[in-house]
């Protein structure tokens, strides 16, 4: 997926890298669940919203967004997951609000990462049907299943609308 379109076909002036201070980073890579095309339902519906934001009476995206190309690593899992995030971790550095989207649970795993490393005492809401804090699956720790797992023992983690976890994930949560 290579995104060569601007975030809700904002401006060009307003969506230049270097000058925004929002990063938005498309993860199409699909492990478990078919979700390969999730960023790009996500930007096409973007191109239907309004820009203007009530809360804080202002057009936020005056304040830069930047669309980086997808992360294109599919090798493996583990493979995506460290490529996140090297690559949240570096816009991080950069002094930029970081935003990922895809469809797969476990590319939080890698963005949770990086923003621990870069921020003290985070809090991480999650919403799912899924509680998916398994330690591992079948001795892999990077399934889907596993994605929350790491931010049980590093963060805040607040899941809102869990319906289906396996008794060994309640002992976790």
């Amino acid at each position: 997926m290579k995104t060569d379109q601007t975030f809700a076909g904002i401006p060009e002036k307003f969506s230049k890298k270097e000058q925004s201070k929002i990063v938005l980073i498309p993860v199409p890579f699909d492990g478990n669940n078919y979700t390969h095309e999730g960023p790009k339902a996500f930007l096409n519906a973007a191109e239907n919203m309004e820009l203007y934001d009530i809360e804080t009476d202002f057009e936020v995206y005056q304040e830069g967004i930047y669309l980086a190309d997808a992360i294109k690593e599919n090798s493996s899992t583990k493979a995506v997951v460290e490529a996140l995030h090297f690559t949240v971790k570096e816009h991080i550095n950069r002094n930029k609000f970081v935003t990922i989207f895809g469809g797969e649970n476990i590319i939080s795993k890698g963005t949770i990462r990086a923003f621990n490393e870069c921020f003290d005492n985070i809090s991480v809401l999650h919403i799912d049907a899924h509680a998916n804090v398994k330690k591992e699956v079948n001795g892999d720790t990077y399934h889907n299943r596993c994605a929350l797992n790491e931010a049980t023992q590093t963060t805040n983690l607040i899941q809102v609308g869990i319906r289906s976890m396996s008794a060994s994930e309640k002992n976790i949560v």
